[in-house]
């Protein structure tokens, strides 16, 4: 009985993560109706796991039910992207911040370009590099050394994800963005080790955040007015 158990919970967890995979990668886009029978069929399985794995979804926000219970997709919103780059901004310059007041930039300088080597490497797979950005910031923010921070921050790793893949898949389909995010990056990192604060937050809260909120926004009005 219990191995059968642990059977179905590993069932169960692998098609979560394979629904939830192909969320932040907008196989299945913001919007999109699914349903349990379809993806049962797609991967095989019983309905059974496909139905649990969904209300854990569902408890998480990715996907929600509308009318006559269809179940869709979460969608993007342009108030989801002031509130996620808001708290990014919160969160971050704050990180900065204490970098310098505690003069760690020279040890954080190169932990955070250890991620960033990672999100050099993945520049031709937007959802790795989008992942590797953003476990670069999430390098960054753990200088504060809050475990409630780091929490938030992880929520919003996943939600930041699929709006940046946002941008790669219906805005941006050279590697043009990908170039002047990881330059900006480079700019930011070596303005923490060469102890330039005024250099490094300008790069960080006008080039890296400014931009990237101005590219998530138009990427997002571009694909909601695109479904309608």
């Amino acid at each position: 009985m219990k191995e059968k158990y642990k059977e179905e919970k590993s069932l169960t967890e692998q098609v979560y993560s394979k629904i939830k995979e192909r969320i932040l990668t907008l196989d299945y886009p913001p919007g999109i109706a699914i349903t349990e029978a379809n993806l049962a069929e797609e991967f095989s399985v019983s309905r059974m796991p496909v139905h649990i794995a969904i209300q854990k979804l569902t408890n998480e926000g990715w996907i929600e039910t509308g009318f006559r219970k269809k179940v869709y997709v979460k969608g993007i919103s342009v108030k989801d992207v002031r509130e996620i780059y808001e708290i990014r901004e919160i969160l971050e310059v704050k990180a900065l911040d204490t970098i310098f007041e505690k003069k760690l930039n020279w040890d954080f300088s190169f932990k955070i370009e250890e991620k960033f080597v990672r999100m050099k490497a993945s520049y031709h797979d937007y959802y790795a590099f989008e992942y590797a950005d953003s476990e670069v910031h999430r390098t960054m923010v753990s200088v504060l050394d809050n475990k409630r921070i780091d929490q938030i921050y992880l929520n919003l790793q996943d939600e930041l994800v699929r709006i940046m893949v946002l941008i790669f898949k219906y805005r941006k389909r050279d590697n043009d963005y990908a170039k002047q995010v990881i330059e900006s990056m480079r700019k930011i990192i070596m303005g923490i080790r060469e102890n330039r604060y005024d250099d490094a937050l300008y790069q960080l809260k006008n080039e890296h955040l400014a931009s990237g909120l101005e590219e998530a926004l138009e990427a997002v009005d571009f694909y909601n007015e695109r479904i309608m």
